[in-house]
């Protein structure tokens, strides 16, 4: 587990505190390669955070369909030639403008005007261009927006734009206390803990709680009497708009391949599909039908099989990540490039001095950090309630 973004910070106003980098360097976990997959799955962030409060900004993309609409007074879909008060879903309607083509199942028709108090259409004519005009009954029916055509001359669409969402999280203080009063004397002879192993066994610990923080933090906004808490890679997946699956049941090929497939339906991209230890092993032994597993062992002296990575249509060979603290009930597919953490402005992990007496000698290891994911709702995906 890389311990943190205060080694490659480059802006002028952060410093690394060298003595924890060079006792990070020393460390040796003994948890584990698949130690804090998840905190390192979260690049540095281009400049500190500046403030406890951050926002994550996301332009929205709209899905270039609408559904005909099943009630109201134009109700004629299921005609062949009524081409005024064409009811749309009224959750909908505002996806589209004059001038708008059309494919309702194998028809084409194109906007001539929208009434958006009575949630209907006029189109120019049923079976437009090479189309044939067609009856699509009394349920809604998918219409895709396939262009946009407009008269010569003449202007009446509406200016339109995309929605930006706005998701908010916080830093997180992290402290870590170390006693080093009687490091050189009473305590060192009885436990041989020194100054730097009281050190390393503290950034050990703050390494621990990070990586955790990292799938499982929440979001807490900090207050006088409450400590603020940055939101980790389970609940940033599980927001509003998020691509969240129930399956409700095992982890299958199947329901990873259906995932896999909505992401790249959305425009998305992963690189990184995240398991536990546990579901690591079921997914050794998916077969790769459509979707292939790469990556096999097949030496003729050796038993079992060990997948790396799944060749997925569209994405190329994802590599799998497997994360010690990952639940079994989960499994993440997730784009890493819209992932970041960072320290907070002047306040990145250090060793700081506690003031006592002067027969005491406590510092604190101690540093604000927080967490953001972009691209909720095209880049990431989470399977949730397997067994």
């Amino acid at each position: 587990m890389d311990l943190g973004l205060h080694l490659t910070l480059t802006d002028t106003n952060s410093k690394a505190d060298t003595e924890v980098v060079a006792i990070a360097e020393q460390l040796n976990p003994t948890r584990g390669n698949a130690f804090g997959k998840v905190w390192d799955l979260f690049g540095q962030r281009a400049t500190p955070l500046t403030t406890d409060e951050f926002k994550v900004l996301a332009r929205t993309y709209t899905t270039p369909s609408v559904a005909t609409g099943t009630s109201g007074s134009g109700l004629l879909w299921d005609s062949t030639s009524a081409t005024t008060n064409l009811p749309i879903n009224s959750t909908q309607i505002d996806r589209i403008t004059v001038g708008d083509v059309l494919l309702v199942d194998n028809e084409v028709v194109v906007v001539k005007s929208v009434n958006r108090s009575t949630n209907t259409i006029d189109v120019y004519e049923r079976g437009a261009g090479e189309t044939d005009p067609a009856a699509h009954g009394t349920a809604a029916v998918t219409a895709k927006i396939i262009g946009n055509a407009a008269i010569e001359g003449k202007v009446d669409v509406e200016a339109k734009a995309e929605q930006t969402a706005v998701y908010t999280n916080y830093c997180q203080l992290v402290e870590e206390a170390v006693n080093l009063s009687f490091e050189d004397t009473e305590q060192m002879r009885k436990i041989g803990r020194t100054e730097q192993v009281l050190k390393a066994e503290a950034i050990d610990r703050a390494r621990v709680k990070m990586a955790r923080t990292a799938i499982f933090g929440v979001a807490s906004a900090p207050s006088v009497s409450a400590p603020g808490m940055t939101r980790g890679l389970q609940q940033w997946l599980k927001l509003s708009g998020g691509i969240t699956t129930n399956v409700g049941g095992a982890f299958t090929e199947t329901a990873l391949k259906n995932m896999l497939q909505t992401i790249r339906q959305t425009g998305g991209n992963v690189n990184a599909i995240v398991m536990s230890v546990a579901k690591k092993m079921t997914f050794n032994t998916f077969t790769g039908a459509g979707v292939t597993a790469v990556n096999l062992d097949a030496k003729q002296n050796s038993a079992g099989r060990i997948l790396d990575s799944y060749l997925a249509d569209g994405f190329g060979a994802i590599p799998i990540v497997v994360d010690l603290d990952m639940p079994d009930s989960e499994v993440y597919c997730v784009n890493s490039s819209k992932m970041t953490k960072g320290w907070k402005q002047a306040d990145e992990l250090r060793f700081a001095p506690e003031p006592g007496n002067s027969r005491e000698n406590k510092q604190t290891l101690q540093g604000k950090f927080g967490l953001a994911v972009e691209g909720i709702g095209t880049d990431h995906g989470a399977l949730v309630g397997l067994t």
